[in-house]
């Protein structure tokens, strides 16, 4: 079922979310995040974007491949002192664009699907993305990450 985006100044993208509940159905949330990911044309859609308010996230772990990972109580656990600048997009603002700049690499912990936990590094446009994503689990949007001081949106 596709659902619609919830609007930019909505409070739940805004508020920090909880812990999975205990009796989620993981199977059905995955792929109702795939498939509204996929419709939207996005590359990571956070469970609150479209209304769930759920500890959960989707993402394409791997362009070349389109490799995706359902991330369930997502948590970083380590930031890589390298950072870089890039232009990132946003599902909850479209048509946006903004320079932000985050470490290269991030050491990561997450849940799948089946409760089994996963620690990977991820590096380049996969730790971007997850920690994208991990800011919509904190309430936090990409407009308070700019590197410009006056947070101007660059229409394309």
């Amino acid at each position: 079922m596709i659902k619609t985006l919830i609007p930019c100044y909505d409070a739940l993208l805004h508020t920090k979310v909880q812990k999975c509940s205990y009796n989620l159905d993981r199977s059905k949330i995955s792929y109702r995040l795939h498939e509204n990911m996929y419709h939207y044309n996005g590359i990571g859609l956070s469970a609150n974007q479209i209304g769930i308010n759920e500890r959960v996230f989707v993402m394409i772990s791997d362009l070349e491949t389109q490799e995706t990972i359902t991330c369930f109580n997502p948590k970083i656990l380590k930031y890589s002192n390298d950072k870089v600048v890039m232009e990132e997009g946003c599902l909850s603002y479209p048509d946006e664009y903004i320079d932000i700049e985050r470490p290269v690499s991030v050491v990561v912990k997450y849940e799948d699907e089946g409760k089994k936990v996963h620690k990977v590094k991820l590096e380049g446009l996969s730790a971007r993305v997850f920690q994208h994503e991990y800011d919509h689990m904190n309430g936090i949007d990409f407009t308070q990450r700019s590197i410009n001081s006056s947070k101007e949106l660059t229409l394309k």
